[in-house]
């Protein structure tokens, strides 16, 4: 069966079931708007795709391989409906990159439609874009669930969703493989100089990319105090 043939049924049980399992009874889902596509942007796209779409992510800078991710001149999604199906279906939609996570069962249909709505946006109107994306730094407060949201957006990838170092990206780096966060016992500060200059700037792996520009001061606290909750 060719990859056509895979996408029709996929569509076809998101249609026979209805949303899936992010539409719990106790989620109220929020209306879409472009301020939601921008923060679902920010926390989700940022890595592969650039802080302003233009394929700048850390992914494709730091790795040979990693195909062009530019959103601004798009090779497969150019209307808003590919765009929202490339979103939702990932690498099964047409000739999408395997890279491209499906993010239909992480995201609420609201997030779906707001980001999608997002990219449009910075396609035709980016300095409307850009003003919705720094708006979000200026209101980001220093907790651990920001934390938890930073590590989810920046770090899993090849860290893994619990820190352990099993992430997407560990089946391609391995000399060295990414860290345990788990069992680390780096110093705090070392720690945090890691994270704000990258690995090679420190000694340390050179797949590790540098966040200090890339995060605010907020989300940069807020991340060490969640690396903090997980190696207890």
């Amino acid at each position: 069966m060719g990859r056509q043939g895979i996408v029709v049924i996929v569509g076809l049980v998101f249609i026979a079931i209805g949303l899936p399992s992010y539409a719990a009874e106790d989620y109220e889902d929020p209306s879409p708007s472009l301020e939601l596509g921008a923060a679902v942007y920010a926390t989700r796209c940022v890595l592969c795709h650039g802080n302003k779409g233009m394929g700048e992510g850390i992914m494709p800078m730091r790795l040979k391989e990693y195909p062009d991710t530019s959103l601004l001149k798009p090779r497969v999604a150019h209307k808003r409906k590919e765009v929202l199906d490339t979103t939702v279906l990932g690498a099964l939609y047409k000739d999408t990159s395997e890279y491209m996570p499906p993010f239909g069962k992480e995201l609420s249909w609201s997030e779906l439609e707001s980001v999608s709505d997002f990219i449009m946006l910075l396609r035709e109107d980016q300095v409307r874009a850009y003003a919705l994306l720094d708006s979000l730094g200026n209101s980001a407060q220093a907790d651990r669930k920001l934390g938890q949201q930073v590590f989810a957006t920046r770090c899993v990838l090849c860290h893994g969703p619990f820190g352990e170092g099993d992430g997407r990206m560990s089946r391609l780096l391995k000399t060295p493989p990414p860290a345990d966060l788990t069992a680390s016992r780096l110093p705090d500060d070392y720690l945090r100089q890691i994270i704000e200059k990258g690995g090679e700037a420190m000694g340390r792996s050179k797949h590790m990319p540098p966040w200090g520009d890339q995060l605010t001061v907020a989300e940069l606290n807020s991340l060490m105090l969640y690396l903090k909750f997980i190696r207890d």
